[in-house]
């Protein structure tokens, strides 16, 4: 995907928020400092608008940030916490139906139920909701991740009912999604993780250290293991 200054920047609609458009030339340029004033001036304004002049302005920079990447460079904390929390959240209590600001709550701001915001645009918006659904995923394949990121040194940092509850969700979630590959990329990682805590429930049964020697002796072959013995 393409930068998100890029995409702002070469898009029709920047002209109707020359503020907006001020301050993304001067970040793209590298001048952040410089591009705070154009955007505090951009956010009082943007303050003064009406509820469907606010929308509308949501409705393209969102869907912008759905198809861009480093969207940083604009998602700054002035902007998210001054204007588009603040949308979003009235947004939400006057169309509590509508799944987009629900679903550019959880994906894109920082939240602390992100959670709850994306299975409620899962549960409004159905199989339409594919970023939710994928971000979904990505959670929770993070959460798996930190749980056994230091399993090499015998140390599991998550809870066993948990993971395997976030692993059986995971597989209902992966089963909505639209894009074959993307579909077959997530079920090999949830794969990974429910071998390794099978046989991390195994190793725990009879021993608390050596999970590295105990896998190489069952032919166990996580990459971690192989790479373990390639090294001595």
């Amino acid at each position: 995907m393409v930068n998100i200054l890029t995409n702002i920047l070469k898009s029709d609609r920047l002209d109707e928020y020359p503020k907006s458009k001020k301050f993304c030339s001067l970040k793209e340029k590298g001048l952040r400092k410089e591009s705070f004033k154009p955007l505090s001036s951009f956010i009082d304004e943007a303050k003064t608008w009406d509820h469907n002049a606010q929308q509308n302005f949501a409705c393209w920079l969102f869907a912008l940030f759905e198809t861009s990447d480093d969207i940083h460079h604009t998602l700054v904390h002035p902007l998210e916490k001054e204007l588009l929390k603040p949308l979003l959240e009235v947004w939400m209590k006057s169309n509590p139906e509508d799944p987009r600001p629900y679903r550019w709550y959880g994906v894109f701001l920082n939240a602390e139920k992100r959670v709850d915001y994306l299975y409620n645009a899962l549960r409004l918006g159905g199989s339409n909701e594919q970023l939710s659904l994928l971000t979904l995923i990505d959670i929770n394949l993070n959460a798996l991740w930190y749980s056994f990121h230091h399993i090499s040194e015998d140390l599991y940092l998550g809870d066993i009912k948990e993971d395997t509850v976030l692993i059986t969700k995971s597989r209902q979630l992966n089963n909505k999604v639209e894009c074959q590959q993307t579909r077959h990329n997530n079920s090999e990682a949830l794969d990974y993780y429910q071998d390794l805590l099978n046989d991390w429930v195994l190793f725990t049964e009879k021993q608390s250290k050596g999970f590295i020697e105990w896998c190489e002796n069952k032919g166990r072959s996580y990459h971690w293991v192989k790479s373990y013995y390639d090294e001595k």
